[in-house]
């Protein structure tokens, strides 16, 4: 570098200023800019450039399905992880005022987790677990098991348990992870 005309000691002040330099070319150019008025004048000029440069791009805020396009892009290329987001997916009654949102469907295991929405007034039939069930309130409240839960309650039911008269007065919302092969007992 110590044999380099001038233009090219000018060229390293620009990508000086950006940081993009490697050691060597950092160390040589450090030297070199204290005893040269004209390298330290560009890079000053340069400088005030690259402030500018972010004031002159007006904000521009994206459409609500480009930025869903992109993280569904982004979703599809992080392999091991699901997302749901609050907007997708839809609600299915499973009986009269009680709808679910499948969260995730384990087909080798019969399992799913899901959000439950139950009604104010709804109740759920008698069944019993063919596999554990776990349940944990985020709103509202419910009997299940003869207690009654409330938000951040939780409640867990093994295997060959029965719940009777399970139901909501005020309505509740729960997270839920149960067997698809739950046994409706009339």
């Amino acid at each position: 570098m110590a044999d380099m005309d001038h233009d090219e000691w000018l060229e390293q002040a620009d990508v000086y200023a950006l940081g993009a330099l490697d050691a060597d070319e950092l160390a040589q150019f450090e030297t070199h800019v204290p005893d040269c008025s004209l390298c330290r004048e560009r890079l000053k000029e340069f400088g005030e450039a690259i402030t500018l440069i972010p004031k002159s791009f007006a904000l521009r805020i994206p459409p609500s399905e480009v930025k869903s396009r992109i993280f569904y892009k982004i979703d599809g290329e992080t392999p091991g992880y699901h997302f749901v987001h609050a907007a997708e997916g839809g609600w299915q009654e499973m009986a009269p005022g009680i709808h679910a949102k499948v969260l995730h469907m384990d087909a080798a295991q019969q399992r799913v987790t899901a959000l439950v929405r139950m009604e104010p007034g709804s109740r759920y039939g008698n069944h019993r677990h063919t596999q554990t069930e776990e349940l944990y309130v985020l709103e509202g409240s419910c009997y299940c098991g003869g207690r009654l839960l409330g938000p951040g309650d939780y409640h867990r039911a093994e295997a060959g348990s029965i719940h009777f008269d399970t139901h909501s007065e005020e309505g509740s919302l729960m997270l839920m992870i149960t067997s698809v092969e739950n046994e409706m007992l009339g």
